[in-house]
């Protein structure tokens, strides 16, 4: 099953990653493969950098899903806008041109759609 999780305020991230990290347990006990990738715009890419003043454990979670296979990719367009360099993000994130366009790829790919 391929799911599309999709952030666009900072706000989120907490209960965004328990999502996937339930996604996640559920997939393993019930041996259901997931692809997952979490679409991230607007604010929410302020909390991708390495330089954020964002919980150390938001970070490590992050790190920790990604170390499963969870895409996590940043738009650009909100990267500029928010003047976040692309080489201050932590070195796990994937940089998308356009985060509404990554979303319309996925959903064409027939990717299902989750905003928490």
């Amino acid at each position: 099953m391929n799911v599309l999780f999709h952030i666009d305020r900072s706000v989120n991230w907490n209960m965004t990653v328990a999502n996937v990290m339930n996604m996640l347990d559920y997939g393993k006990s019930e041996n259901i493969p997931f692809t997952i990738e979490i679409v991230a715009n607007g604010e929410a890419v302020l909390e991708l950098s390495n330089r954020a003043s964002s919980e150390d454990t938001l970070d490590e979670k992050l790190k920790v899903i990604a170390d499963q296979g969870v895409i996590i990719a940043a738009c650009n367009n909100a990267l500029k806008a928010h003047k976040v360099n692309a080489t201050d993000l932590h070195t796990f994130i994937t940089i998308v041109p356009a985060g509404v366009v990554e979303i319309a790829i996925k959903q064409n790919d027939g990717y299902s759609y989750i905003k928490p």
